[in-house]
């Protein structure tokens, strides 16, 4: 009996320890997506219709964009068009909502019930860009943007739907 005893108990002690990597959580968003979809609200607040004029054009032009989102909390994003390519990275997170921080910055992410796409909608605040540098600048009007010879980039919100490989 103490012979069996003696075999149990290292046996029980491997089947009570559990595996962490079998205990993590993986987000459903892990995984490689394809951009399928993209638009422009009407008004900058995301209400009215969504106009996808642009998507049509950049579809014409062999539009491709892939997302890779990381179990590790990375991101790549790679694009191309015409035979030029662009790729960028950075870190990602969910959060308790289940909306999106790319790079720090909240999104609004709704995943579709069944884990094959999901949406985000981008809203952009109205900013002055200086045109040489592409850098922001402290002008908060469109007048005094545009008298220091800057550009006003209105407010917009836009919708992007992405879709598993």
């Amino acid at each position: 009996m103490k012979k069996l005893l003696i075999l149990l108990v290292p046996l029980m002690i491997f089947i009570s320890c559990e595996d962490e990597k079998e205990d993590e959580d993986v987000s459903t968003f892990v995984g490689t997506w394809d951009l399928t979809f993209a638009g422009d609200y009407e008004n900058s607040d995301c209400t009215g219709s969504l106009d996808s004029t642009d998507w049509a054009f950049a579809q014409a032009f062999g539009l491709s964009q892939t997302l890779t989102i990381d179990n590790d909390g990375t991101y790549e994003m790679s694009m191309s068009i015409l035979g030029y390519s662009e790729s960028e990275s950075g870190t990602w997170s969910e959060n308790d909502d289940g909306s999106l921080s790319i790079d720090g910055e909240d999104e609004y992410a709704t995943l579709a019930s069944d884990g094959n796409s999901f949406s985000i909608t981008f809203m952009e605040e109205a900013v002055c860009e200086d045109p040489d540098t592409y850098e922001e600048t402290s002008h908060s009007d469109s007048t005094s943007c545009q008298d220091a010879g800057n550009d006003w980039i209105e407010a917009s919100c836009s919708y992007t739907e992405f879709t598993k490989q």
